[in-house]
């Protein structure tokens, strides 16, 4: 029986989760500089790129990448070995699904209230929710829909886009502009592209992907020579609306993320029955230890306690590899699989944490693409641990997860308008008072 990748939705809710909260922290300068990025601290919030070190804030971005990077071979290889569908025919799809990400982008950016601030308030509000509608029927599948309703129900809300977008445009004349877009969104679409592109052509041939990993890297560094051929194609962009040349650098993530895809396909299809796992004793120790390294390196990271996290997170890694070996049940070589991926990583990124003023966001290091890496690898083990042993379902994260494109809209749409219910309803109490 084919076993469900849950892990993998989890952590796409759990990025879903950070974006929401992380956009909702109120800068205020006597807050820690913990709760933002560490490349805008407290008390100016000022960006300052300068600042070596990462936060909780950090990591949303990355893991879900990852998430969409190990997405990539669940979904890609069940269409070529189970429906047998051509490759022409996925790269069809994936076109396609490359082009909704971009008008959810253009459409979600042109959509918010400041550009729809010029409205009065209950006709700002009526266009996003309208807008929030739309982009459900974009992404949302229907179980007991067959897949040409489904498409039906997606072609609505492409209609229904270019219906508002017209409408604020030329009816309430709004600075509506294909040049404004979610930069995150426009990032993920492009992923979405090329990584989908780099897995379907190295599906089969492991060392060629990381070829492509060292290509990029190779690139990326000649990139920094003034005048040099690299230069000229890094910062080369044919739209740039559409697609810079530069966001290729997050294929540093994707790629990590599609090899934990691999593993855990095959664990999915061809793992075999369960042999008995380790003890509960046992698994929840190793639960406790991957929680530790994860924190510790957030922490020394970012108070930049260098010597201290690579010591203690060596040691902890050692640990964990001893635990995980006693587990001989398929999802136990899974786990293994996944953190000697992870170690791998987690290792190449502080290795490199010296490189370009140490580990950031902003401007994003190589440090900050394999730490983060190496960190989601241990997020997928912990999360399986705690669903398998633990029988702990976080059901509302995987759902999430499984619908992140209308999570996120409800926090950049439905949380305004929430804001905007509230003020009202203050005001009318005010005025009664």
């Amino acid at each position: 029986m084919e076993r469900r990748a849950y892990a993998v939705d989890l952590l796409r809710g759990l990025a879903i989760v950070g974006m929401v909260l992380s956009g909702q922290i109120l800068w205020h300068a006597e807050l820690p500089a913990w709760l933002f990025h560490a490349q805008v601290p407290p008390p100016s919030f000022r960006f300052d790129p300068s600042v070596p070190g990462i936060t909780w804030v950090d990591l949303v971005f990355p893991f879900f990448l990852f998430s969409m990077g190990a997405a990539f071979p669940l979904a890609l290889r069940k269409r070529l070995e189970q429906r047998g569908e051509s490759v022409a025919l996925i790269l069809t799809v994936v076109v396609r699904r490359w082009a909704l990400l971009a008008l959810f982008a253009v459409a979600l950016a042109n959509l918010r209230s400041g550009v729809t601030g010029t409205l009065p308030g209950w006709g700002s509000s009526l266009l996003q929710l309208a807008g929030w509608g739309c982009f459900c029927a974009l992404f949302m599948l229907i179980d007991r829909f067959s897949d040409r309703q489904n498409r039906m129900v997606c072609l609505s809300g492409v209609a229904g886009i270019a219906a508002l977008l017209a409408a604020a445009r030329w009816g309430w004349g709004l600075p509506v502009s294909a040049e404004r877009s979610d930069v995150i969104i426009l990032v993920l679409a492009n992923m979405a592209l090329f990584g989908s592109l780099v897995w379907l052509y190295t599906r089969n041939n492991l060392l060629a992907r990381l070829g492509v990993l060292a290509l990029l890297a190779a690139l990326r560094l000649g990139s920094g020579v003034e005048g040099s051929w690299n230069e000229a194609l890094w910062n080369w962009s044919p739209v740039p609306w559409l697609f810079r040349f530069d966001y290729l650098k997050y294929l540093c993530i994707i790629i990590p993320g599609t090899i934990a895809g691999d593993r855990i396909y095959e664990w999915m299809t061809h793992g075999g029955e369960d042999a008995p796992g380790a003890s509960r004793r046992r698994e929840v120790w190793t639960l406790v230890l991957l929680v530790t390294l994860i924190c510790l390196n957030m922490w020394g990271l970012f108070a930049r306690q260098l010597v201290v996290n690579l010591a203690a997170g060596v040691l902890l890694c050692l640990l964990l590899r001893r635990l995980l070996r006693g587990d001989g049940s398929a999802t136990g070589r899974l786990h293994r699989s996944l953190f000697g991926w992870g170690f791998f990583w987690l290792g190449l990124g502080l290795a490199l944490e010296a490189f370009e003023g140490g580990i950031k966001k902003d401007y994003a290091t190589f440090s900050y693409f394999f730490v983060t890496s190496g960190l989601a690898s241990f997020v997928l083990i912990a999360a399986g641990i705690a669903m398998r042993r633990l029988n702990v379902r976080f059901s509302a994260l995987v759902k999430c997860g499984q619908n992140p494109m209308v999570a996120y809209t409800a926090a950049g749409l439905a949380l305004p308008l929430l804001a905007y219910a509230v003020r009202v309803r203050l005001k009318k109490a005010v005025r009664r008072g």
